[in-house]
């Protein structure tokens, strides 16, 4: 025998089968660039020079394991569509008197050329493509630093591993599908699964029940921190129930649709319905996946443009002066001395600073009593906390340049959710609520937007302190005094540096707690941070829409070779090709757009827990985010769209 005999084998049936090995090789191709590029700049030496470079470093390592798991998940299933449209083939080389071990040794060899010719193709395009990468990620950061061409040796090794133990694991998996299968089995697996679903109503009471209880969570979460929390659990429910609701309760409709004589009993709907029964359990499992990796599309892109695009405006809510000074632990006469240091520190002539602001706060943590705020009751907390802040009306006139007068029995009230009560009591002392403010500039200076709150301003002074002192005498850990202190540049922050550092050096001799941080420096960071989601979320966006594509694509093949013969049938027992054509069509229709719009359903459902979550980044422009989650529909079912067309084409094509 011809020592290349196997080899040539190999080679003769993967042309054969070039319709099932193309989509499969480009795609690994596109996921081994992927990978690489990912690698390439996460172990580049050139992220220590940009500014926020370490933080981008983390983002980037995060999206390449996200990426190596979601490799081996999608290739792996992608490997299972081709071993079965293949089996028949293979089981026919075991009838013609070919062992098994020799098939292994042909499987091998394909799986070998396989790899050899991805992994050669994908590190060829990720090197080509990794600088250019780079370059577009710098650009979203406004960053410009001169980056040398240069071939990570890192990274290709943890790519070439990294592929090589998937390929060999798809291999040992086929290996052990053929040696279990009988050649029968291997013949007929074309055929099998073709008997009537039955309905599996606890499935579907499961989907039903999951499903629900992740909406309800996501819609009904109030707090940004809770939301973090509670994410990835309603993210589950919905898996859970999306795969069960496909598998089992499509089933149970359709059926429920055929018991309904009026409806069934016709011509567009007798075949139709008959048909996708048996589609569904086919298929069910796909079209979940689809529907996942389409929520994932939608989610990920729509969130990451989201915070790139609303970077400015968050950043401006968080910072209503260009330098912020925070000191904790303050004492009484400290935002006397921090007025003082600001106003010393400028040239005598040389205004370098203007909208100085300066005031004292403390917050306090209570039960959420609705109009009772007196701590929290260990015995009796049922969880529900609120977070209050303090400040004097001097202070808050001086920091809003307002006007307002309060009796000593009066307040007023700031909070994102409405606040609508008209009577308050603090610490067992009564008070009117004289007004609820329109906005604060400074709701962002204790982090609060993170948390449930409420800004309160009390009238004067004496009512600031007399509050402290009861909440310290009841809880020493609470009421801690905090001094603000914020102003920004006369010119530009570059020509203030001088100025920030006198500010800085004469703060220091106070010995004070305190923390600085400026609006420039923030941008900076927030480029960095937003610019690498984004560049992240476009690589998985780019890659969860490439296996949704690929899914589609096997499955109507699939379905093709097994619709060909039910075409002929249907001819042969009277139906004209028109209305064969027209039958099938809707099906496919029905069946390929069902996963997109349940995709978009459940981006729906989750709106409310996502806006919820962008809150913890200052981003609170609920309607941005509505923009780009429509725009990113849009974009994505554009595509959805091409890829039904095309796939489409090989499908009839096949059935012709």
């Amino acid at each position: 025998m011809n020592k290349f005999f196997y080899v040539n084998m190999a080679w003769a049936n993967m042309k054969k089968n070039g319709r099932l090995y193309l989509p499969f090789c480009l795609a690994s191709i596109g996921t081994i660039a992927m990978f690489y590029i990912l690698t390439s700049i996460f172990r580049s030496e050139g992220m220590s020079e940009i500014i926020g470079g370490e933080t981008l470093r983390v983002i980037i390592g995060l999206g390449r394991y996200i990426v190596g798991i979601f490799a081996c998940i999608f290739l792996f299933y992608t490997n299972n569509f081709l071993m079965k449209q293949r089996k028949k083939e293979l089981g026919l080389y075991n009838v013609l008197g070919m062992g098994k071990r020799h098939i292994g040794i042909i499987l091998f060899f394909e799986t070998l050329i396989l790899y050899m010719v991805t992994i050669v193709l994908g590190l060829i395009t990720g090197l080509v493509v990794s600088k250019f990468m780079f370059l577009i990620l710098l650009n979203m950061m406004s960053c410009t630093v001169p980056i040398a061409f240069a071939v990570e040796g890192q990274a290709i090794s943890a790519t070439v591993i990294l592929f090589g133990a998937i390929f060999l694991a798809m291999l040992l998996s086929n290996m052990h599908q053929i040696r279990l299968a009988k050649p029968v089995e291997l013949l007929q697996s074309a055929n099998v699964g073709e008997k009537e679903p039955r309905t599996k109503w606890v499935l579907a009471a499961v989907g039903v029940v999951t499903t629900a209880l992740g909406y309800g969570i996501a819609l009904t979460i109030q707090s940004p921190i809770a939301a973090i929390m509670m994410f990835f659990l309603a993210v589950i429910l919905v898996i859970i129930g999306t795969y069960a609701l496909f598998t089992a309760g499509s089933i149970a409709v359709l059926k429920s649709m055929r018991k309904n004589k009026n409806y069934y009993y016709k011509t567009k709907h007798f075949i139709g319905t008959s048909g996708m029964i048996y589609r569904m359990k086919k298929n069910a499992v796909g079209l979940a996946n689809i529907c996942i990796l389409s929520t994932m599309v939608l989610v990920t892109l729509s969130t990451t443009v989201c915070l790139y695009s609303g970077q400015n405006d968050a950043i401006e809510n968080s910072y209503p002066r260009e330098v912020q000074i925070t000191v904790n632990n303050a004492k009484t006469d400290t935002s006397n001395i921090l007025l003082d240091i600001l106003q010393r520190s400028q040239p005598e002539g040389i205004n370098q600073a203007k909208n100085i602001t300066v005031f004292e706060y403390f917050t306090y943590t209570t039960d959420n009593t609705k109009n009772d705020f007196s701590g929290i009751d260990n015995k009796k907390n049922n969880g529900e906390a609120i977070t209050l802040f303090f400040m004097a009306l001097d202070d808050f006139n001086n920091a809003e340049k307002s006007h307002w007068k309060l009796d000593d029995n009066e307040l007023l009230i700031y909070s994102d959710s409405k606040y609508n009560e008209d009577n308050v009591s603090l610490m067992g002392q009564p008070f009117h609520i004289k007004a609820n403010l329109e906005k604060f500039s400074f709701s962002e200076v204790s982090f609060m937007g993170e948390y449930d709150g409420i800004y309160i301003v009390v009238p004067n002074q004496e009512v600031f302190e007399s509050l402290r002192k009861e909440i310290n005498e009841k809880d020493q850990q609470k009421g801690i005094l905090h001094c603000y202190g914020g102003f920004d540049y006369q010119q530009s922050p570059k020509e203030g540096t001088a100025f920030l550092e006198e500010v800085k050096a004469k703060i220091s001799e106070q010995e004070m707690n305190t923390y600085f941080d400026t609006k420039d420096a923030m941008k900076k960071d927030a480029m960095a941070v937003f610019g690498g989601l984004l560049f992240i979320g476009s690589f998985l966006g780019g890659l969860f829409i490439m296996a949704t594509a690929l899914i589609i694509y096997y499955k109507q093949i699939s379905e093709g070779y097994e619709d060909r013969e039910r075409f002929q049938i249907m001819q042969k027992v009277g139906l004209s090709p028109k209305e064969v054509k027209k039958s099938i069509r809707s099906q496919i229709v029905t069946v390929f757009f069902l996963p997109l719009i349940v995709a978009v359903i459940h981006v729906a459902g989750a709106f409310n827990m996502i806006t919820k979550m962008l809150a913890v980044f200052r981003l609170t422009d609920i309607n941005l985010f509505l923009l780009c989650t429509l725009v990113t529909i849009l974009i994505f079912g554009m595509i959805y769209g091409i890829v039904y067309w095309l796939t489409a084409k090989a499908y009839y094509k096949i059935v012709k």
